[in-house]
């Protein structure tokens, strides 16, 4: 075989065997965790230049903070909200084969459906590989009853299944979910629970990024929106707890194997998460009235600016008796004088009176600009001469020098 002719054949181009593998992992959550984890290095990449304890406080502010965002998404789309496993379990295996197989049958029912695991032991059964892991839907529309164009999701993926010819196991367990008629309703409870409550786990994730923007703002805030974060986890754990189902879900295969559910992993970290955070919440509310110094230094927040109200004190200097009652008097005098100009200037004079005004074309806005920023351009009349009154000898009018007139000095500016 030469250096190029691996897997190929007559001269054909390179052949790869399908690879028949289940998928084991949800792709979603490892999405969310993948991207938690990466913000996480990041931060942590910048706490080597930190000094001191605050590296420490960063670290543990850093970890809680993503910590409880990734609570948040991870168990909203995660399928272990409850969990059922079953194993060596003797089982039919398809349709039109009478021989029995041993599997382990697991069932993972997340806020949005449920996922089916039917895995062989041993694996080679049958001359095949039993080695199965199916999802089925429901959200979010419940549809008509039965298994039509019309119906719910869920429905016609079932239908679907049973076409493609699906194990019986598999099968056997999602027909419980179609079940929509008299007591007998795990589907329609199910889906409603994991609506309503993957509704407030939405409401929980723009509270906890309201939370980390205002602990750098106002520490009680902050406090508040993470008790309010925490209780809306718990809410949503609450609503799944009594909204599931009425009765009880048990799926039996036979007297000895039977598929009891129980509260999974993402129930739990849900719950103990929400109430971490009011817990956490609370002491960060009652340190900051008691110790706002410590919980401000473990934040690297501001003290001040926690504070509604600071009050400055300005020192005044000390002033005598004499030079206060000095100012007593100038103030009252400032005040008598500002009366006085303003009743002169309210009192209109003869010039005022009989002052012709020509109208002006001029637009408001042009007219208050010229009155604000324009200098009068009219100027004050000339001082008017006394006359001087005849004497007794009969004279009319007498020489009189230029002191003797009391505008004298305006009489010279205007002569020049």
């Amino acid at each position: 075989m030469g250096l190029y002719d691996a897997f190929r054949q007559n001269g054909a181009p390179t052949f790869y065997e399908a690879v028949h593998i289940p998928v084991e992992a949800d792709l979603v959550v490892s999405g969310l965790v993948f991207c938690f984890v990466i913000l996480a290095a990041s931060f942590f990449l910048v706490l080597p230049g930190i000094r001191g304890k605050e590296r420490l406080f960063a670290f543990t502010r850093i970890t809680l903070s993503l910590f409880i965002g990734a609570v948040i998404l991870v168990s909203n789309f995660a399928m272990t909200w409850e969990v059922s496993t079953i194993t060596s379990t003797p089982t039919k295996y398809k349709a039109g084969i009478g021989d029995d197989i041993t599997a382990t049958i697991g069932v993972n029912i997340g806020l949005r459906g449920i996922n089916v695991t039917l895995k062989g032991e041993p694996e080679k059964q049958l001359n095949e590989t039993i080695n199965y892991n199916e999802h089925f839907s429901w959200e979010w529309r419940q549809g008509r009853p039965g298994f039509g164009p019309f119906a719910g999701r869920f429905n016609q993926q079932y239908r679907a299944a049973q076409f493609r010819g699906l194990p019986l196991p598999i099968l056997w367990v999602a027909e419980y979910f179609t079940f929509d008629g008299e007591g007998i309703r795990w589907g329609r409870h199910y889906r409603q629970a994991g609506w309503y409550s993957h509704i407030v786990l939405w409401l929980a994730f723009p509270l906890w990024i309201l939370t980390n923007i205002l602990f750098f703002v106002l520490l009680r805030y902050g406090a508040y929106f993470l008790v309010m974060t925490g209780a809306a986890m718990v809410t949503s754990n609450i609503i799944w707890a009594t909204l599931r189902n009425v009765n009880e879900l048990k799926i039996p295969f036979s007297d000895k194997h039977v598929l009891e559910f129980a509260f999974g992993g993402s129930f739990w970290i849900c719950l103990i998460t929400g109430i971490l955070c009011i817990i956490l919440g609370v002491v960060v509310y009652v340190m900051d009235l008691r110790c706002p110094q410590l919980i401000a230094t473990f934040f690297n927040a501001d003290v001040i600016q926690d504070s509604e109200e600071v009050q400055v004190e300005k020192e005044e200097p000390v002033v005598s008796d004499r030079r206060e009652e000095e100012d007593e008097e100038d103030e009252t005098a400032e005040k008598e004088a500002d009366r006085s100009a303003s009743a002169a200037a309210a009192e209109p004079t003869d010039d005022e009176i009989y002052e012709v005004r020509m109208p002006q074309e001029m637009r408001p806005a042009q007219r208050r600009f010229t009155q604000r920023f324009q200098k009068p351009r009219r100027r004050p009349p000339p001082p008017v001469p006394m006359r001087h009154i005849s004497n007794d000898d009969g004279e009319d009018y007498q020489n009189m020098p230029d002191e003797e007139y009391e505008n004298a000095a305006a009489l010279k500016m205007n002569r020049y």
